[in-house]
């Protein structure tokens, strides 16, 4: 898979570029399937609804990675507060 990034750093922080590359990896894996619905090749319904099913595993999974930074990050604050 073709990891799309930006040409240099987002100075937003870590959690802003990992949010964008995974955007950008649901996109392609969206024009991914759309082309192949179009193009109409071999089982192209089949490759189609393999790409959009990556999509929707790139989004869980960048769900996922924010919900245990922002766990992880509680537990930190919480720790040194005490």
């Amino acid at each position: 898979m073709l990891t799309l990034t930006a040409p240099e750093s987002i100075s937003r922080g870590a959690f802003a570029e990992r949010r964008a590359v995974a955007i950008a990896n649901v996109h392609w894996f969206r024009a991914m399937a759309w082309r192949a619905l179009r193009d109409g090749g071999p089982q192209a319904a089949l490759r189609a609804a393999n790409a959009r099913a990556a999509a929707r595993i790139v989004l869980r999974q960048a769900k996922r990675d924010a919900l245990v930074s922002r766990m992880a990050n509680a537990a930190l604050t919480a720790d040194t507060a005490r």
